[in-house]
């Protein structure tokens, strides 16, 4: 599937679960911070994007933030997320790296990076692994 194929389906896809009309998501659109987006709908959209285009996410980088254990000294430490935990999230959320403060990095900042084209390049990687 075509990066443009997978972008128009995502939107679509979006709209529909988040009770959006398709003209207010564009790839940029923040699921969290744009469109409204909370916990049970990423569990959602998982879902639904894997019935959508045949692969399995939730073995992949959004199943990672919601497996994280906030209340762990290895994943928080003074209300921020470790390096480590950041280091492991940078393939699946590039924005990462252009937070102001690395160091002082929440769990609402991790989720409110998270766009439609991050959904879309999940979809294409695994549909390149496939290929």
């Amino acid at each position: 599937m075509s990066p443009h194929a997978i972008l128009a389906a995502m939107r679509d896809l979006v709209a529909d679960r988040l009770a959006r009309k398709p003209g207010e998501v564009t790839a940029a659109s923040r699921l969290v911070d744009d469109l409204g987006a909370d916990s049970l709908d990423f569990v959602d959209l998982v879902f639904a994007i894997e019935k959508r285009f045949g692969v399995k996410l939730r073995d992949d980088e959004l199943d990672v933030l919601s497996q994280l254990d906030f209340s762990s000294p290895e994943v928080m430490r003074d209300g921020f997320l470790t390096p480590d935990v950041i280091e492991r999230l940078l393939p699946a959320l590039p924005a990462l790296s252009d937070v102001a403060d690395p160091a002082r990095v929440t769990p609402a900042d991790v989720f409110g990076l998270i766009t439609v084209d991050t959904l879309c390049a999940m979809v294409a990687r695994k549909q390149g692994a496939r290929a």
